[in-house]
């Protein structure tokens, strides 16, 4: 039986989201260096930064100083809406982002209707 490295099932989830992402945005992209570059996400598109995260663990915890610091890294003038995505050990996958972002998100899809929420 092979094991992955917590590296590689963490590239495979970036990839993962990616392919969903560019269901909708197509100049949706990894980061060049994820993890250790510039850029501000691990994925970048015309409408969000979605940082990936591959937890070894059942539980996942989301520290509110790693939601800040992706908030901070982004351009004050940035319309992109901001999303961390989690993978826990045994591949479920969440998606955290802020309640008026989801609903905008909603509304733009017809969803919901405007200002329902």
């Amino acid at each position: 039986m092979t094991f992955k490295s917590t590296r590689d099932k963490g590239k495979e989830f970036e990839l993962f989201i990616l392919s969903k992402i560019k269901e909708i945005d197509s100049t949706a992209r990894l980061s060049r260096n994820s993890g250790a570059s510039l850029d501000i996400s691990d994925i970048v598109s015309k409408d969000y930064y979605i940082e990936c995260k591959n937890w070894d663990k059942e539980n996942i915890i989301m520290h509110i100083s790693d939601w800040n610091k992706l908030i901070s890294q982004m351009p004050i003038s940035s319309s992109k809406t901001p999303i961390y995505c989690f993978q826990n050990k045994d591949n479920k996958r969440f998606a955290i982002l802020e309640v008026n972002d989801l609903m905008k998100l909603l509304e733009e899809h017809h969803i919901i209707e405007e200002g329902e929420f």
